[in-house]
């Protein structure tokens, strides 16, 4: 950083604006360049418009985007922020969604019941991600959400349309001709789709309490179990659930661990054997009708299936990454939210005779959550628009990240404002009360963040241990390969001075030049450490929890820089408004990622027994021994 500083001090200044503007076009001409490409590929301007996305033909997937991040390499061509929809097409678009707005404004919207269902169903929401054919709205997934974004001034109601477009998602990538009539029915409302994939007791050994038998001469399925935390309502007048089942199967004919399986169902809540059991009281949300669901003996056919018998594992990709997505924009428009209250109060709110928006303390608090908010925005909207621009691009890693990063930040967040407001805040009628169950209940809602944390490092870890095998046995067995371990050493430097020539500046405007050094710094130091923990561990490293979450907080502090940057960088080369405070939003999530990245590194690196693990193990086993805490009174005599 400093060098790059002395160098634009010594150089000449006429020639510094011409490097400037040489750059900046270069950074715009890349952006142009790939729209080319795409229309070249697919006959449109970067993959699919608006209204035509389902008949466009997208060009060939690219590299996993932060897969490639844990072998110390970046895909430079995608710092170019996704153009999927083109000028026209988006006004368009902000057009069709007026009503929406003026809707979730209104205070008719404010309560969730039958008679605001009835209106949701009107205006066309249960369609939006649906396609044509369907008479859905055609939208793909940035579409889509951008036409969600009205839905964060009721959050009940943005939580009972996620799993219905879920399932859409669903049908539309892995169904078939036998789940069109259900499509056609979730596009018009007929239908409302609900997922019942938790259970209330989680199993020891099996996947689901939830099992299904298949009967192979009637072609048919005999589903009996329980789940839980299903959404069922309210509906619209007149609609009935269906509801998305994850349940355990067994391969007929095989024996052992390796007969057992799961599959999907598409069960219409109307069916004989399904019966809505007992309402759940959750701590926000109450408008919500969540409660647990019965199947005893229901009987499908095998057109209810989706996917391949046995194989659920292949379709519940696609259910997980759809929902994740969709979860993250829900945290985004609470997020802003709780942003926009913070400054408000702030600004007309006095302590002690100071305005509160003067003291530092309150102007880092508010900062913090705008870069956070901004952060989570870029890469809800930059994955959005890999899925539309490319076939099946592989996005598992980036749609896990983006829902740990915001559910988790929208919860810190709503904490601060509380912190703000002081013991005002604990009263039933501020608005910091209710953010605060709005953030948890989304921070809790689902999967568990802890087994989301570990997939994600575990996931990462992996792809780069089948491409990295042959320098880890060399790194596992420095004797015999001497020559490997100096090339290392000389190659990537070490911690505090990684080695890199990613050159990604290039790519990016030049005043985003020193985050874009930064950036590069902290994937140089994942790469080495992703290198370490598989030489020190190997197999093993899916033991050690803590390395995995240290692991998994670098990950999704990188891709925050990667797509803010990438965002700052577009906005800055086309003019957008306050585009100069979008450039320092991303420096600011930079320098603040890079300085996190080394911390969590060089714990990585000086060991467990340093860096606190063992006590902390230790500590933990004791507590289990005694079942309770242990410690004695602070009081307490020894004679």
């Amino acid at each position: 950083m400093f060098r790059l500083r002395c160098y634009y001090k010594n150089v000449n200044k006429n020639l510094q604006i011409l490097f400037k503007e040489q750059r900046c076009s270069k950074a715009t001409s890349s952006i142009i360049d790939k729209k080319s490409d795409a229309v070249s590929a697919g006959g449109e301007q970067r993959g699919s418009t608006v209204k035509t996305a389902s008949t466009d033909v997208k060009p060939k997937a690219r590299l996993p985007l932060v897969k490639t991040f844990f072998l110390g390499e970046v895909d430079k061509d995608l710092l170019a922020f996704p153009e999927v929809i083109v000028r026209e097409d988006m006004t368009d678009l902000q057009n069709a969604i007026l009503p929406f707005k003026g809707f979730f404004k209104s205070e008719e919207s404010k309560t969730l019941n039958t008679d605001t269902m009835n209106q949701i169903k009107d205006l066309g929401l249960y369609g939006i991600n649906a396609p044509i054919d369907n008479d859905g709205k055609g939208w793909d997934w940035s579409a889509s959400l951008i036409a969600s974004e009205p839905e964060s001034d009721n959050m009940e109601a943005a939580l009972a349309l996620l799993s219905h477009r879920v399932i859409i998602d669903i049908l539309k990538e892995q169904g078939n001709e036998a789940h069109q009539k259900f499509l056609q029915q979730l596009t018009n409302g007929d239908l409302v789709g609900a997922e019942a994939i938790f259970e209330y007791n989680v199993p020891e050994f099996d996947f689901f309490n939830t099992k299904a038998k298949p009967n192979l001469e009637d072609k048919t399925w005999v589903i009996n179990g329980e789940k839980a935390y299903v959404v069922t309502g309210p509906l619209p007048e007149g609609s009935r659930n269906l509801f998305l089942v994850i349940a355990q199967t067994q391969r007929p004919n095989v024996k052992g661990d390796a007969a057992n399986g799961s599959t999907l169902f598409l069960v219409d809540a109307a069916t004989p054997g399904v019966k809505l059991g007992e309402l759940h009281s959750t701590i926000s949300c109450n408008g919500l009708q969540m409660r647990r669901v019965q199947f005893q003996n229901v009987i499908l056919p095998d057109s209810c299936v989706i996917g391949e018998p046995f194989e659920g594992g292949q379709a519940a990709e696609t259910l997980v990454r759809s929902q994740r997505l969709r979860m993250s924009m829900v945290g985004l428009g609470l997020s802003k939210a709780i942003v926009q209250d913070m400054a408000k109060y702030c600004v007309n709110n006095k302590q002690c005779g100071v305005d509160l928006k003067d003291l530092d303390i309150v102007r880092t608090h508010l900062s913090k959550s705008l870069c956070t908010t901004y952060a989570l925005e870029s890469m809800i909207y930059y994955t959005a628009g890999l899925l539309d621009e490319f076939k099946e691009q592989d996005v598992g890693m980036e749609v896990a990240i983006t829902k740990c990063y915001g559910l988790t930040n929208v919860f810190k967040a709503a904490c601060k404002w509380m912190d703000m407001l002081g013991p005002k805040s604990i009263l039933t009628s501020q608005a910091t009360e209710k953010s605060l169950r709005k953030a948890a209940q989304l921070y809790a809602q689902g999967e568990s963040m802890d087994t989301l944390r570990l997939f994600i490092a575990v996931t990462g870890l992996q792809h780069a241990g089948v491409l990295m095998q042959d320098n880890i046995r060399k790194f596992r067995n420095p004797l015999f390969h001497p020559g490997a371990i100096f090339d290392k050493i000389f190659k990537t430097g070490n911690v505090d001075e990684p080695k890199t020539n990613m050159r990604l500046g290039e790519a990016l405007h030049p005043s985003l030049d020193t985050a874009a050094q930064l950036f590069e710094h902290s994937v140089a130091r994942l790469h080495m450490s992703a290198e370490l923990l598989l030489t020190r561990y190997g197999t093993t490293i899916l033991e050690q929890h803590n390395e995995l979450n240290r692991t998994t907080e670098i990950v999704m502090y990188l891709y925050a820089m990667f797509a803010s940057l990438s965002r700052a960088s577009r906005s800055y080369c086309i003019g957008l408004t306050l585009s100069k405070r979008e450039v320092l939003l991303a420096s600011s999530i930079c320098i603040h990622g890079h300085d996190r990245v080394k911390v969590l590194v060089n714990e990585i690196f000086v060991g467990e027994y340093t860096n606190n693990d063992t006590n902390l193990r230790n500590l933990a086993n004791e507590l289990i021994k005694n079942k309770s805490y242990f410690p004695e009174h602070p009081l307490t005599y020894n004679f």
